[in-house]
């Protein structure tokens, strides 16, 4: 099934180490240029779900397997949610480590993992080196023509939404290796599920049936949605297999119900801690995450998605079994994008790989094939000097750099901000230094009330509970947008303040910057709330005499 030299791979590797480390770049950027009395948070994108991920993490590192939301005050038991940073916590601790370390760490493994299984993956379709090379260096860096809006429209966006080459991460390899260490350990997980069911369906061994189903498993532990994804392409693609034959594939369809059922157990525990926890529910029901407007999918996957339709059409005329996995898999996650589920999105994780695959097939044995027989190219090949295959390597290359401009700008971006000292990336030493008094002189379970840019460092530093700070994971955010900015208003009577303190059992208030920001309130006028921390821009306060 993997026919590749040593050489090979150990090229597909080095080019593995140094895609992770360009993607590392804003990181280092961030860590060098933090001004004098600022400190650099550690991540340059999506903040919010990355400070999630910490908190989840401290959890992990000082209890135990049950994670509990942080980033709201209503109690709940937990459940066993989010073991892969809960995981992460307890090797940190293990190693004694500082988390953001770990998390980095996490996501240098993870993303090398990544792609040297998509590069293994892409070997199963393509047999020769040039394929393969072009398909793994569309995976790497290939991203849609987001950047043609930028430049075209005033305002940045399309139909009033940005272009999703910028902000829908799980659409692209190089975007997810600069984010989140799950998502790349769950592609790889994927591409490696993926890569020995059809081994399986090619041997029918039962030692390959069984690393199978544990690789799908964990697969699920980290993202159960992706039984889904896992399911409809191996149904597709067990359907194409009998119009092929003619005849029902009897194994086929044995091996692909067992893949279906052995994630159930891990499913049905999770649906039932959804639905048995109402903590739980509130988040699962605030967690909507629908896929963009058509144009801008097909705007976001641009020139590969043109090329791997020109694939999938050769595919299909040769009516290649191996090939036609990788049309099963595309189609189903495009039409699982649009189905009618929250969390649509998600549905094309791990998309981007057989699209760059079918991209590839498209280009090299379709499209060039045909533009060798144009006259005009012919001209502009004697007009540059090309040899035949001169003209081969042009043609690939400049369609393969046609492909990054919108992962350039989003590394150029990221990094432009840890430069350019974006505020939103660096915390004051002031603020840093009285959160991380919460690590040792409270208990974890002890509520915080801050504004809500403080409520969601709180968590991912100390692991204490506050009042708010997450857009999904805060139960009823707004309401508690506006309850927090009534409590820092000088004019909102002690009775409010007192009642909302007791509701949401809150044990400190946080007042410095950003929550003088939301009103004149002077807590050290209270005789309720006494000063257990100052410095110069912060003071924290204990609720109670």
């Amino acid at each position: 099934m993997f026919e590749f030299t040593r050489r090979e791979i150990l090229q597909a590797t080095g080019i593995a180490a140094v895609v992770v480390a360009i993607s590392s770049v804003p990181y280092l950027l961030g860590y060098l240029s933090a001004a004098p009395g600022t400190e650099f948070g550690g991540f340059v994108i999506d903040l919010d779900d990355s400070r999630c991920h910490l908190a989840k993490m401290q959890q992990g590192a000082w209890d135990g397997w049950r994670y509990r939301i942080l980033f709201t005050p209503e109690d709940h038991p937990g459940a066993y949610l989010n073991t892969f940073y809960i995981a992460l916590g307890k090797l940190s601790a293990l190693l004694r480590l500082p988390l953001i370390a770990t998390y980095h760490l996490a996501r240098l493994v993870a993303g090398l993992a990544m792609l040297v299984c998509a590069y293994l993956f892409i070997s199963v379709f393509l047999q020769t080196r040039e394929g393969r090379l072009t398909a793994y260096l569309l995976v790497c860096f290939s991203s849609g023509l987001g950047w043609l809006v930028l430049l075209l429209t005033r305002s940045s966006t399309l139909l009033g939404l940005s272009p999703m080459d910028f902000w829908l991460m799980e659409a692209y390899t190089f975007f997810t290796l600069l984010t989140f260490p799950h998502s790349s350990a769950a592609v790889a997980l994927l591409l490696a599920f993926f890569l020995l069911a059809l081994r399986y369906l090619a041997t029918f061994r039962f030692g390959t049936l069984l690393w199978s189903a544990l690789t799908v498993l964990c697969l699920c532990v980290i993202h159960p949605f992706m039984a889904l994804v896992v399911d409809v392409a191996l149904g597709v693609y067990w359907t194409l297999i009998l119009l092929i034959r003619r005849r029902i594939p009897r194994r086929e369809f044995l091996a692909i119900l067992t893949w279906a059922l052995t994630p159930l157990p891990l499913i049905a525990y999770y649906l039932w801690a959804f639905a048995s926890d109402p903590v739980f529910g509130y988040w699962s029901a605030q967690n909507i995450l629908p896929t963009p407007p058509l144009i801008h999918l097909l705007l976001g996957y641009g020139l590969v998605l043109l090329l791997a339709i020109f694939g999938a059409i050769r595919v299909i005329r040769q009516r290649n079994e191996r090939q036609l996995f990788l049309v099963a898999w595309a189609s189903s996650a495009l039409l699982l994008a649009y189905a009618p589920i929250a969390i649509q999105r998600r549905m094309v994780e791990g998309l981007h790989v057989p699209l760059c695959i079918l991209a590839t097939i498209g280009l090299l044995e379709l499209l060039l094939p045909a533009l060798a027989e144009s006259d005009w190219l012919a001209r502009f090949a004697r007009w540059r000097g090309y040899r035949r295959e001169g003209l081969r390597r042009f043609l690939v290359f400049s369609a393969i750099m046609a492909t990054f401009p919108s992962s350039l700008y989003l590394l150029a971006s990221a990094s432009s901000m840890a430069l350019g000292q974006h505020s939103a990336l660096f915390h004051k030493l002031h603020e840093v230094e009285a959160i991380d008094w919460f690590k040792d002189n409270t208990e974890r379970t002890d509520t915080v009330l801050a504004s809500y840019d403080i409520g969601g460092l709180i968590p991912a530093r100390t692991g204490n509970r506050v009042f708010m700070g997450h857009f999904i994971e805060t139960v009823q955010l707004e309401r508690k947008r506006e309850l927090a900015a009534s409590f820092f208003q000088a004019d909102t009577s002690d009775d409010f303040r007192r009642a909302l303190l007791t509701e949401y059992g809150i044990h400190y208030v946080f007042h410095g910057p950003t929550e003088r920001q939301l009103g004149d309130f002077d807590p050290s006028t209270f005789d309720y709330l006494t000063p257990a921390y100052r410095n110069p821009e912060v003071t924290i306060y204990r609720v109670g005499s």
